[in-house]
């Protein structure tokens, strides 16, 4: 039943890459401290332990408010991520969901920043390098060569290279 859920979301998702001027045309005012506050903490929590089944709901939340809102803009591109796996493990759609909220933590946590979409994404692959690592805790036979490599980049430094270069293909 998780899987069903995942693959939905990620249709969702896809769904927003596809249709965004029509989804985003019934927009509502801007967002609020305390909305703002929730999706940080939100953001969080998803790093910490992407697949908590408490976080279900404010994943779903999340997704639907940054939809609605005019004032906090992300842009999802999962190319940073390569290939996340079997969808029905739930962990692809955990890694993306987290990947999102990242972003948009980080435009809410740094405003200066809100046009530069690449530190926008670099802390978007940054959070969804943190839920890779949560979700191997958990099911160490989860492995992914690509998210691996993103890891030794970061502890290298080289995580902000990859991302400028990797933006290039990103629309």
């Amino acid at each position: 039943m998780y899987w069903a859920r995942t693959v939905c979301f990620l249709l969702f998702l896809a769904a927003l890459q596809v249709f965004p001027t029509q989804i985003g045309a019934r927009q509502r005012g801007p967002s609020t401290p305390e909305e703002r506050a929730r999706a940080v903490q939100t953001a969080k929590s998803l790093q910490a332990d992407p697949l908590a089944p408490t976080l279900q709901g404010d994943r779903e939340w999340l997704v639907k408010w940054l939809i609605e809102i005019p004032d906090i803009s992300v842009k999802m591109c999962t190319t940073f991520l390569g290939d996340l796996g079997d969808s029905k493990s739930g962990y692809p759609g955990a890694i993306i969901a987290t990947m999102l909220a990242s972003e948009a933590a980080f435009v809410i946590e740094h405003p200066e920043k809100a046009k530069d979409v690449e530190a926008i994404y670099l802390a978007g692959v940054d959070g969804a390098i943190h839920a890779y690592e949560a979700i191997q805790k958990k099911e160490m036979s989860y492995r992914l060569a690509h998210l691996d490599d993103l890891i030794q980049k970061r502890d290298q430094g080289k995580l902000k290279d990859y991302v400028h270069a990797t933006a290039k293909k990103c629309k």
